[in-house]
């Protein structure tokens, strides 16, 4: 499964938290920089929304990715 596999699943399994690069990386177990990559690929599928929030992990007010409705 390729890493934007990984963070749709993981997302739609996490609904409706929201989780920054970071620590959608640590729960992956993937680079960050991986996990940001993904995090967009997914947001430009539709199944993923990626926007500025309130990390549900780390509680930082950073850029955020949440599974789509």
């Amino acid at each position: 499964m390729i890493a934007k596999e990984r963070v749709a699943a993981f997302l739609a399994t996490q609904r409706p938290r929201s989780f920054c690069d970071e620590c959608l990386a640590r729960a992956l177990g993937i680079d960050p920089s991986t996990a940001y990559r993904a995090a967009v690929k997914t947001g430009r599928a539709g199944s993923s929304v990626r926007e500025y929030g309130v990390c549900s992990d780390c509680g930082e007010s950073r850029l955020i990715t949440r599974a789509a409705h």
